[in-house]
């Protein structure tokens, strides 16, 4: 059996609103080796709250959703700080293990 590697992938789903504040922050982050990627998303369960009329119609939320992948012993004050900083934001997140990390060069 292969050994569980020391990386993990944080998932977050978040209102657009929320992505420059969020970015900003994690830009700011000192010593940390986050890698990270946005993407806009069609969002829908049980971390998403659809809102208005337009999103109830069609059925999913217009979210981001912002990866990020890092050494799982810096994930849990990882996570801390960033349910501090989205305390009140519509979203969620989870976590995966991550099986391999490189560059193509």
């Amino acid at each position: 059996m292969k050994p569980m590697s020391d990386l993990v992938c944080v998932v977050l789903v978040v209102p657009a609103a929320a992505e420059p504040r969020l970015v900003d922050w994690l830009m700011e982050q000192p010593g940390e080796a986050i890698e990270f990627a946005v993407h806009r998303v069609a969002a829908r369960g049980p971390l998403v709250q659809l809102a208005g009329i337009e999103e109830r119609v069609q059925g999913y939320a217009e979210r981001v959703e912002v990866k990020l992948v890092l050494a799982r012993e810096h994930s849990a004050a990882l996570i801390a700080a960033l349910k501090a900083l989205l305390a009140g934001t519509d979203g969620g997140l989870w976590v995966q293990p991550v099986e391999q990390l490189e560059a193509f060069a």
